[in-house]
């Protein structure tokens, strides 16, 4: 072997060497950057939003027991509560509907949701609708929040 191909350096320029290599380390920096979002953004906030969903789900539903417990089953009346929602989840705004199940059509269930991630979560009423028809829906955004209740 000849010690001139090793040291052999015609065609070699330092500055082509450094541009081919900053555009390949560009390059992979950004294919790293596109794929860090969804793993250090996207997910977290899919698992925060799901696990406060619940809770709002949760509370709202104890808030339509405990009123369906006061009002008397024999009364015709109308009546609505009102209660409290944090205004975003993960920094987005929800929506919160009573509506019939989609498992059970003779019960109700409260659904939280976003459009901006997708996430739902279903909470059951257990049965209050057969006695007392519940409905209502509200955004985080709204002032105040309302179900209402009525045997009219």
């Amino acid at each position: 072997m000849k010690a001139g191909l090793i040291r052999d350096e015609q065609g070699v320029s330092a500055v082509i060497e450094y541009i081919l290599t900053f555009m390949i380390a560009s390059i992979l920096f950004l294919i790293v950057l596109v794929m860090a979002n969804s793993v250090f953004i996207d997910g977290p906030q899919k698992i925060v939003s799901r696990v406060q969903f619940t809770d709002i789900g949760n509370d709202l539903t104890a808030k339509v027991v405990d009123t369906y417990l006061i009002v008397h089953e024999s009364s015709n009346v109308s009546i609505y509560t009102t209660f409290d929602m944090p205004l975003t989840v993960a920094s987005k705004d929800y929506m919160a509907i009573v509506k019939e199940s989609s498992t059970n059509g003779n019960d109700m269930e409260v659904k939280v949701y976003s459009p901006y991630n997708g996430i739902s979560v279903y909470t059951t009423l257990n049965g209050i609708n057969s006695t007392i028809p519940v409905n209502g829906s509200t955004s985080s955004l709204t002032a105040t929040h309302r179900i209402y209740y009525s045997k009219t």
